[in-house]
């Protein structure tokens, strides 16, 4: 399996400059139409930060991104965006998401190889955005619109609709193998319309039990996922080790936290990002860390709204996250936790765009980062790429 992601969508019509940076946490609805590719440069500044409670300020060279590819979708004054992007191999991913929020939305999908954008069709018909998704090959490709209320799977010639619910949302996916795929549908409120379902290959299973009331998940292999479960009073975190579905104690670490994403690399390495929002200074990113015996945590001194989680370099994980201050339009860090507590160790803020995902492409220090731009009439769809940071070789995290 290569990841996983999730977005949660807020319902009601925005404005195209709160849409732009609602991508970050997929708080947008989007439309697709005729698409015109254009490319400009547009640079990321590096900060210093403070890596939280459990260490000090730590200074880093963030990732200097650049606008390297865009495309407008619909009418000129729609507003366009990429809400996720998944990665199928060293120099291809698929970038999805949509345009016009809060209007007639149509959901739209590219092809990237690294430096060209390839337009690709979906299936006529479709409403709303492409929220989430997961690839297991680049002929095995799975997508969920959470509020469009469907599944999606590209089998290296087209894409079709597998799967579709009449009520509900849908939440979460993961796919491990082409034939082993989740579909979760539980809001933060704990509500199960739509559920969990499990394909084996064969045939979609609903399960229930604690399963049932998982929001989005992250897996190494089939007996080894790691998920976030929600209830009308609570979070949680669930393991699922081939057989059965158990919850794992956080202690207090959940406290106040709305977690966003969860990331699995090992049994023995897993991260969930979240957001404390109950501060006087504004909503504070937080990291939670397992280790394979127990969880760390940090809240960190950045006033921003939890994005998604991906594999970083050298032991690290990158974060996408939507600053409440409006300082910036996206941010982008690398979190590492050398000696067992999370640290923050590098920040790059996009000051004129903003971004809702990331991924480090084919093992090197190159980033893919998708997200869309604002223009005088309405926004375009964007890919920004870049070189990760030195940043974990200067605070001696790794080389």
């Amino acid at each position: 399996m290569l990841r996983i992601r999730f977005t949660v969508a807020a319902a009601g019509p925005i404005t195209a400059c709160a849409a732009v940076a609602a991508l970050l946490t997929g708080a947008a609805v989007w439309s697709a139409g005729p698409h015109a590719a254009v490319a400009r440069p547009w640079r990321a500044r590096s900060t210093s930060i403070v890596s939280g409670s459990h260490g000090p300020p730590v200074t880093t060279t963030g990732a200097t991104l650049q606008l390297t590819s865009g495309r407008h979708y619909g009418p000129p004054t729609n507003a366009s965006g990429y809400s996720v992007i998944v990665r199928t191999g060293p120099a291809a991913a698929w970038l999805l998401g949509g345009s016009n929020p809060g209007g007639p939305s149509e959901p739209v999908a590219a092809q990237w190889n690294g430096s060209q954008l390839t337009f690709a069709a979906l299936p006529s018909g479709l409403t709303s955005f492409v929220s989430d998704a997961s690839a297991t090959s680049m002929n095995d490709v799975w997508a969920i619109s959470q509020y469009g209320r469907y599944l999606l799977h590209y089998d290296g010639v087209q894409w079709r609709v597998v799967r579709r619910w009449q009520t509900g949302q849908v939440t979460g996916l993961t796919a491990i193998s082409p034939a082993d795929v989740w579909v979760f549908g539980t809001t933060a409120d704990g509500t199960s319309e739509v559920g969990t379902w499990h394909w084996d290959g064969y045939d979609w299973q609903r399960i229930y039990g604690l399963a049932g009331s998982v929001v989005r998940a992250s897996a190494t292999s089939d007996s080894d996922i790691w998920a976030i479960a929600a209830s009308s009073a609570s979070y949680s975190i669930l393991y699922y080790d081939g057989t059965s579905w158990q919850p794992v104690p956080t202690g207090s670490d959940l406290d106040g936290v709305q977690p966003r994403d969860i990331l699995t690399i090992s049994p023995s390495d897993v991260w969930v990002l979240g957001t404390q929002a109950d501060t006087t200074d504004g909503p504070r990113l937080v990291l939670l860390h397992w280790n394979g015996a127990g969880w760390t945590s940090l809240v960190t001194q950045i006033t921003a709204w939890a994005g998604r989680l991906a594999v970083g370099a050298n032991g690290s994980v990158l974060v996408t996250a939507t600053p409440a201050d409006t300082s910036a339009a996206g941010l982008i860090l690398q979190v590492a936790a050398p000696s067992g507590w999370p640290v923050v160790t590098a920040e790059s803020s996009l000051t004129d765009g903003s971004v809702s995902d990331v991924v480090l492409a084919g093992g090197t220090r190159s980033l893919w980062a998708s997200g869309a731009i604002l223009t005088r009439l309405g926004g375009e769809a964007v890919i920004w790429t870049g070189q990760l940071g030195q940043a974990l070789s200067q605070s001696g995290v790794g080389t």
